[in-house]
């Protein structure tokens, strides 16, 4: 393959405005047997070892990003699997690029939540066309840790704190916690499915979203989000905003791409990506010993379980 085909559909008109007006839609059924087959081993394997740029939240609670650096299967999913079109799609843009793979995998009976938050403070790029794809390799629902999203909060135009898994927080910017969403939960319209593998939750940057802990005794929830952007995102980054230990050259205000950040549609930029399509890419040691420092020394609030 030499473009992201992956046998994408083409989303409906109902998918593409549900995501316009809640921040959020579910895709069933999106992703192939294949591709969750070859995902599954892929979190298994990333279950097996060492985390080289995140480090675990808890002992039934992991996460890790930037896989596709050195997993072949992480790197076939982004570069040729269906997701950047349907980034497209919702976004209306030229050019897609790729930000970052995230993976969570919760084991049964852990009650670590994910709090409540949106992604774009964590984040050191800016721009209207920024959008997760979440999926996971086991089927879901409220009591298996289903994530859960406030419709139309991506309108609401204002950064909140970066809290993350652990209650670490990504950021030294003076932004203001969320209100206690859980102890107000009839005044938001909480949308939430039960999804089966293979169906995908696309969401805004903005979205707030969250989830609780793994209350099922014997299901799993392991899951990877990717992360993508269209023709208006630009770097941007901001005071110890969310790490990122691999070299890419950007200046404020650059366009994101490069090696780090590669284009994938309308076309592979495979020059870019040149190295990784040879092999193995991993973080710089510096970088990632200073990403690793940052984290400790973070800011952490209490999210409760």
């Amino acid at each position: 393959m030499t473009t992201c085909e992956g046998h994408a559909r083409r989303l409906t008109t109902e998918e593409i405005d549900d995501f316009h007006r809640d921040g959020v839609v579910m895709l069933k059924d999106y992703y192939s047997a294949e591709w969750v087959s070859r995902l599954e081993v892929a979190l298994e394997a990333a279950r097996q070892r060492p985390a080289p740029a995140a480090p675990g939240i808890s002992a039934g609670f992991r996460s890790d990003f930037f896989l596709w650096h050195y997993d072949d299967a992480v790197r076939d999913f982004v570069l040729y699997g269906p997701t950047a079109h349907a980034a497209q799609q919702v976004f209306g843009s030229e050019k897609v690029t790729f930000f970052y793979d995230q993976i969570f995998l919760k084991d049964a009976l852990t009650p670590d939540p994910t709090p409540w938050h949106h992604d774009a403070s964590f984040w050191p790029i800016e721009g209207e066309q920024i959008a997760s794809v979440w999926m996971s390799v086991d089927s879901v629902d409220a009591e298996s840790s289903a994530l859960e999203f406030i419709a139309g909060s991506h309108r609401w135009d204002k950064l909140w704190k970066p809290v993350a898994p652990g209650g670490y927080v990504i950021s030294g910017e003076k932004l203001e916690q969320l209100p206690d969403i859980d102890a107000h939960r009839d005044e938001f319209n909480i949308l939430s499915w039960a999804l089966e593998p293979g169906d995908a939750l696309l969401f805004h940057a903005r979205t707030v979203h969250g989830a609780r802990g793994n209350k099922s005794a014997h299901t799993a929830r392991r899951a990877i989000t990717t992360r993508w952007c269209g023709d208006d995102v630009v770097w941007r980054p901001l005071n110890k905003q969310m790490p990122i230990p691999w070299p890419h050259g950007l200046q404020p205000g650059d366009p994101l791409g490069g090696s780090v950040f590669p284009q994938v549609l309308p076309e592979l930029d495979r020059e870019a990506l040149a190295a990784r399509l040879e092999g193995p890419v991993w973080p710089d040691p510096e970088s990632l010993k200073s990403a690793n420092r940052q984290l400790i020394q973070a800011e952490r609030v209490d999210i409760g379980q």
